[in-house]
């Protein structure tokens, strides 16, 4: 394992050679094209079940397929793009690293820096140092002129996608934004949230955001209706990719999302005051949906197909009134279309994957590797490996995990040993099944029904079998000679 001054000098290397932060989504795009990695769809196709249907396809592709932009969505004059963000190229492309890992060795050096690491307050640890507080994003002199108004505002007029069949179904609205990043601010006008909730379409002015139950919109949310206020809400489509993930990460506590995004991208996003509402917003957004959330005002939303492949099932969500919608002339919809593995926000998730790995390795330094397999990642159920594990040790660690927000409702973890190679779900799977007692090494949590598994082989070891070095690299040497194809 790295240390933190080795990391730190490797962060230097990389932000310096690799890192190179877009302006907007259209930039990225543009890149894409230019290395081959987008395809132009030029026929007419449909919102409405077409677009998913092709993303799915596309998205089960070895290594995640291309990138697609739709230029003529039937019944809108604005583009839609979909799968931008599903390789582990292009996460590494929009996050200006060479690859993941580098993720990680940013963020190890910065939690370096803290003299303590105490999850409940790590979020204003980390606000207060320098190296990162410098990223708070600027408020731009003048408006962004590329933004146009729409009046009258209407929802209808953008190529939002129906995913699946039922989507929708309980209320008979199909079309949901999905890749929203959604601002809200306290009642103070102090700490503004940026996350990424569905957002169902109701009509020309109305949309339902399903806010997730904990997450920073839902906390604000409360504190307006216990005082009997609207709430302000802006909807951001586009701009720089670093936001759009940071505004998907579960950081901890209030970390500001967009200081977040800073860090990522290597330099401070700049802001713009909203029209309608009090709220700032990135510049360089394809649409910005301002309105308002009254407190109680709810309707139902739903059923959803989700990232998990299932229906989730239709349930009360806020209903937000829009108040203005500004966008491009030329507005290109991001878009994504989530169900059964593998998909876009997989490779996503994988980004996520790394700098959890930064935030464990500092309180559990015995954990090496962290890894999501794409069929467990939304039910925060991952495969973590240990260095040196000893007979005990993942029963401490389970229930350290599972005291954190990030694993509270985790389904299972499992623990192996480390090796040279990261451990994908097969060979762990392989692992699990010939050096698991299952009379011992299953940790049961009753309450919550979490289940931990010791596949670290650690209380009953066994040699496992391996190629000896001279014979691994005599093949490899002769491997032309054996004229095998």
């Amino acid at each position: 394992m790295p240390s933190c001054a080795a990391g730190a000098e490797s962060i230097t290397a990389t932000a310096s050679n690799n890192f190179m932060p877009f302006f907007d989504l259209r930039q990225f795009i543009s890149q894409l094209e230019s290395i081959g990695e987008l395809s132009r769809i030029s026929v007419t196709v449909d919102p409405l079940l077409e677009i998913a249907a092709i993303t799915d396809r596309v998205c089960k592709r070895p290594q995640g397929g291309e990138a697609l932009l739709f230029e003529h969505p039937a019944g809108s004059r604005f583009e839609v793009a979909t799968n931008l963000f599903g390789s582990q190229e292009r996460v590494c492309r929009a996050l200006g690293v060479a690859e993941l890992d580098d993720l990680t060795l940013r963020l190890r050096a910065l939690l370096g820096r803290l003299p303590a690491f105490d999850i409940d307050s790590l979020d204003r640890q980390m606000a207060s140092l320098p190296q990162f507080s410098r990223f708070v994003p600027h408020v731009a002199s003048q408006p962004d002129r590329s933004q146009i108004r729409m009046d009258p505002p209407d929802l209808a007029s953008f190529p939002f996608l129906q995913g699946w069949p039922g989507d929708g179904a309980a209320s008979g609205y199909p079309r949901y934004i999905t890749l929203p990043q959604v601002f809200t601010i306290d009642p103070d006008g102090i700490a503004q949230n940026c996350g990424v909730y569905r957002v169902q379409l109701r009509g020309e002015r109305e949309a339902a955001i399903q806010w997730k139950a904990g997450s920073g919109a839902a906390r604000h949310a409360e504190l307006y209706r216990l005082g009997g206020k609207a709430m302000p809400v802006a909807i951001v489509l586009g701009g720089d990719p670093a936001l759009l993930f940071s505004s998907m990460f579960p950081l901890p506590g209030d970390l500001d999302e967009m200081t977040f995004a800073g860090f990522l991208r290597g330099t401070p996003l700049t802001t713009v005051p909203c029209t309608t509402v009090p709220l700032l917003v990135p510049i360089g957004a394809e649409v910005i949906i301002e309105g308002y959330v009254e407190p109680g005002d709810s309707v139902v939303e739903g059923p959803f197909g989700n990232h998990t492949g299932f229906y989730s099932p239709a349930a009360a969500a806020a209903l937000m009134r829009v108040t203005a919608i500004s966008h491009r002339p030329d507005a290109i919809i991001p878009a994504t279309v989530v169900g059964p593995p593998p998909m876009e926000d997989c490779w996503m998730a994988q980004a996520w994957e790394r700098l959890l790995l930064a935030f464990l390795q500092r309180m559990v330094p015995e954990i090496a590797d962290i890894r999501f397999p794409f069929e467990w990642v939304f039910h925060q159920s991952a495969i973590i490996s240990l260095e040196n594990p000893q007979s005990g040790m993942v029963r401490i660690i389970a229930g350290q995990l599972w005291a954190l927000p990030w694993f509270r409702s985790s389904r299972v973890l499992l623990f192996v040993s480390a090796g040279t190679e990261p451990v994908g779900l097969s060979r762990a799977a392989w692992r699990t099944i010939n050096v698991t007692d299952f009379s011992e090494d299953i940790i049961h949590d009753v309450d919550t029904c979490r289940v931990a598994v010791d596949a670290t082989g650690c209380r009953s070891p066994r040699p496992e079998l391996k190629l000896s070095a001279e014979s691994a690299a005599l093949v490899a040497r002769r491997w032309q000679e054996y004229g095998i194809v």
